[in-house]
Order: structure tokens, then sequence, then C-alpha cells
């Protein structure tokens, strides 16, 4: 078998040659040519049309500068993601996140699943995808208030039968109700866009079939996975972006005017090391939450987050 073309579809550019070789095996397995520099990307790097970028956050501020305006940027950030996550606030080349410690640089599954949606155009949907084959998945509509309930009820027993530690337990009941409430209470619309429930999260709401929200858990016993899903496709990039960095910013002290974005964003990214955001703009919103079973409750608090937010039509 032959190669279609030996143009690089991605650059990679960090300082750290270890990060770069077990790059490179990634995007050997994604089927992708690939160039990948020790040194800050420069504007002769673009010149036969590669357009994804990944690269350390230290040559963050250089990529911002050479790189094309319909380049995607991938960034590699270590320990603390704050500032990271405020460049992909300000500018929409920056979709990705990628949370790494020092010692552990990169994700090999995490890079090879979000360059291959990026590049191929995969549509992914639910938490299947995250997890390995085999494992065990629950999947339900969320048509009304009452299911929601039932649902954050459930999610803690699933846990403990999983063998997870209370607070965990604890947790995730508390981020499938903050997903739930979104997509139950916040993203339905008339058909003139107008806000149905969101002015009130206390009411009994019962939707339509076309309106329900979907949820699913599961685990391979290395990762717990929580998705939901609504009908709706209202969230943008800005809410994602702009409000972890708020609130990262601010140590999670934000006040809740203007529906306490910043704060439900800041949960979410909380809950999980890695939060993937698929957005269908008038479609659907997923958001998929990854907890590492294998890690103690420290090691889980400190740990770097990634962030992903996918724009398909």
């Amino acid at each position: 078998m032959t190669e279609t073309s030996n143009k690089p579809s991605i650059l990679a550019c960090d300082k750290d040659v270890m990060t770069l070789r077990r790059l490179e095996k990634v995007f050997f397995a994604a089927g992708l040519k690939c160039q990948t520099k020790e040194t800050a990307p420069a504007a002769v790097d673009f010149a036969e049309g590669t357009r994804l970028l990944l690269v350390s956050e230290y040559y963050l501020q250089f990529a911002l500068t050479v790189a094309p305006p319909d380049c995607a940027i991938l960034v590699l950030a270590e320990e603390d993601t704050t500032g990271a996550l405020g460049t992909a606030a300000k500018d929409e080349r920056v979709d990705h996140v990628f949370g790494r410690r020092a010692a552990n640089p990169v994700r090999p599954w995490e890079v090879l699943h979000v360059v291959r949606r990026l590049l191929k155009h995969y549509e992914l949907e639910g938490i299947k995808p995250f997890l390995h084959w085999g494992a065990r998945m629950h999947e339900t509509v969320v048509a009304s208030s009452e299911d929601l309930h039932h649902v954050v009820e459930w999610v803690p027993t699933f846990c403990e039968k999983l063998g997870t530690p209370p607070k965990v337990q604890e947790t995730f009941a508390e981020l499938a109700h903050e997903l739930l409430m979104n997509a139950v209470y916040d993203a339905p619309v008339d058909a003139d866009g107008q806000k149905l429930f969101a002015h009130d999260r206390k009411q009994e709401v019962v939707l339509t079939e076309e309106q329900a929200a979907l949820f699913s858990m599961g685990t391979d016993g290395e990762t717990l996975a929580v998705s939901v899903r609504d009908p709706f496709g209202r969230l943008e990039r800005r809410h994602v972006f702009g409000g972890m960095h708020r609130a990262l910013a601010a140590n999670g002290q934000l006040d809740t005017e203007g529906g306490g974005a910043g704060l439900g964003m800041m949960y979410i990214y909380q809950h999980g090391y890695g939060s993937f955001f698929t957005i269908k703009p008038g479609i659907s919103t997923e958001v998929t939450v990854l907890y590492d079973l294998g890690l103690n409750r420290r090691e889980f608090t400190t740990l770097p987050r990634s962030v992903h937010v996918f724009h398909e039509r």
C-alpha cells in the first residue's frame, strides 16, 4: 500500500524530545503525517497547508502569532491550566487543552481521540468511545424533573456497587445533577428561542419526546464516565472556556449573577480529569466527563484537567 501524501497533517512543538517521540507514535497510529519540533512554530511551518498544531503552553504565544486563522491549536498545559483556558476563551482557534503532569506528559489515547476526530471528521456520541471494549454502560431518557431525581438517586448506588469511595459516589451524584439540570431546565427553548424553564429551576417539568435529554453512565474498571445529551445545541464555546477560566481565576469564588454559568462549568471541570463537549448548533449538546478510578482522592484533586470542545454540523 502507498501513502497518499507526504505533506504533514499536524505540527507538534514541545521542548521535551521524549514527548515528541511519543507523539510521533500516536500520530502514526492515527494514520497522520506529522512534523515535530523542539522549538517554537514559525510561519514557514504552515506553508504547505498544515492546519493542526499541537503545542506546549511554553510556545503558545508564538503559536498565536504565526498560526493561520484557520489553524486548530491544541495546547499541552502543564499542571495549571488557567492560562490556557483564558487563551481559549479569547481565541477561537484554541478549542482543546490537554492537562498533563511533567512526569507523565501525554495520554496517547486522548491525543489520538482528538486529532482523529478533527482531521477525519468522526461524529461520536455517548460514552462508548471513551471506554474499553466490553465496558458496562447504562443509558436512559430523562423526560421530566421526576426522571432527573430518579437518575441522581441511582448514581451513587451504581458507584457503590463499583466499589468507589463514598466521596466519589457523592461527587458523581452531584455531577449528574448539574449536567441534568442544564439539560432539563436551561437548554429547552420554544420555537422563538425563548427559554422555557430556566427562570425557575424548582418547578416540576415534563418534556416532550423531542425535548428529552439522554443520560449515559458506565465503566470499564479503569474509567468512570458520565454523559448527558440535550436536543437543543445552545451551548457556546465562550460559555465553556470563559466560565471555567473565570472560576479558576477566582479560585471558584464566583457570584451567581447571570445564571452562575462560571460555577456550573467549574463544577464540570473539577469532577473529572477530562471534559468533552460536543456541540451541534441547534441540534444537540453533549457533555462527557471522565474519572480515573486508579487515582486516590488526593492525586485526583491535584490532577491537571483536560477540556475539549468539538463543533459539528
